[in-house]
């Protein structure tokens, strides 16, 4: 890694950690916005970039508050990151091939990881103390909208993508 593609995935990992602080506004905006800045750190400066932003912004979220599932169940931090991690190997093979399959697979990939691990580990698991609302809250969220979300985010990758390509290119 070179000192731009340090400075562009610092950058890159503020802008996502910004967000993640809005979370109580709407999942439907921190959502695609965090999935976003993962699929635009992988197109513009590789998967590592990508990579580092999927393991440290859920870290950051997690020490300062900001994901409430979090501190109810804190074993979801590795889950949460590699859901990440998902979508942004999908924006590495969309980056290869240019094909928006990668991203709508990734999307729905990331979705099932996390529908399963949460339904199916982490609640009856580790959230035997929570209140049924709040699971069931909580199924949703990671089950459904994690879909819509991924989907949304990996769309206004796009759209902000080519321009900030020529950008960059013209550089």
């Amino acid at each position: 890694m070179n000192a731009k593609t340090i400075a562009r995935t610092g950058i890159l990992l503020a802008v996502c950690i910004v967000f993640q602080l809005m979370k109580g506004i709407s999942v439907y905006i921190t959502g695609p916005a965090v999935n976003a800045v993962i699929v635009i750190a992988v197109l513009s400066t590789g998967p590592a970039s990508g990579l580092i932003i999927s393991v440290i912004a859920p870290l950051v979220a997690f020490l300062v508050g900001a994901t409430p599932i979090l501190q109810m169940i804190p074993l979801m931090l590795p889950v949460i990151m590699i859901s990440n991690c998902i979508i942004a190997i999908a924006a590495y093979f969309y980056k290869k091939n240019g094909n928006v399959l990668s991203l709508i697979t990734g999307s729905a990939a990331k979705a099932a990881f996390l529908w399963v691990l949460v339904w199916y580990v982490m609640l009856p698991v580790f959230g035997t103390k929570i209140p049924d609302p709040a699971k069931a809250a909580m199924k949703m969220t990671f089950s459904v909208t994690q879909l819509v979300t991924a989907l949304l985010g990996c769309a206004v990758a796009l759209i902000v993508w080519k321009p900030l390509e020529k950008a960059l290119q013209s550089k």
